[in-house]
């Protein structure tokens, strides 16, 4: 099993941290000022606590030997088989992302981050792991076009010193307005066309 790494930084971990601890804080404070909304303070502490768990236990994994994407949370567990897939895709998320998108004969879609640029997170998944979902996908999908080819040329730039924000694969992200106003979005590299 290969894991997918997930494309954040310790900034971000360290703000939904900070983010957490403050509404417990507030939570706190509120049942001591106010005990009459204890048993509603507790609710949302439990509701908190089951989400940040929910969120914290999210994996990705790919299994070269079976050809299956895993995604999974908690005992919720989703596979998608390479073999199996109406549509390849490398899709903008319209927030720094790019994700490879599997989307199965039935189902929804299994989306895997390829690629972040954001202001505080510029990452892409490893040369390794590019090689191969572009290797598996070219001999176990007749969907996947020409989505291993990209993966294959990100993954060439990166080995040669290149950065993920001048990689192949940076053209095809939308970073927002307030980047592209700064000049930070990324030139191209890589035709929505081809």
């Amino acid at each position: 099993m290969q894991e997918i790494p997930r494309l954040t930084s310790r900034s971000a971990r360290l703000w939904a941290g900070a983010t957490v601890v403050a509404v417990v804080v507030v939570l706190v404070g509120l049942v001591v000022l106010q005990p009459a909304y204890a048993v509603p303070a507790l609710v949302v502490g439990v509701l908190l606590a089951a989400a940040v768990v929910f969120l914290v236990s999210g994996r990705q994994t790919f299994d070269p030997a079976s050809g299956e994407v895993v995604s999974q949370r908690l005992w919720l567990r989703r596979s998608v088989g390479l073999d199996r897939l109406r549509t390849v895709a490398l899709v903008d998320n319209r927030a720094g992302g790019l994700n490879l998108t599997l989307t199965p004969d039935s189902g929804r879609a299994l989306l895997v981050p390829v690629l972040l640029l954001s202001d505080y997170v510029q990452r892409s998944q490893e040369p390794g792991l590019l090689r191969l979902l572009a290797d598996q996908l070219e001999q176990r999908s007749s969907a996947s076009g020409k989505v291993p080819g990209r993966l294959r040329r990100q993954a060439e730039h990166l080995e040669h010193g290149g950065t993920a924000a001048d990689s192949p694969l940076a053209g095809l992200v939308t970073t927002g307005i307030a980047t592209a106003a700064k000049g930070g979005g990324a030139a191209g590299g890589t035709s929505l066309l081809d």
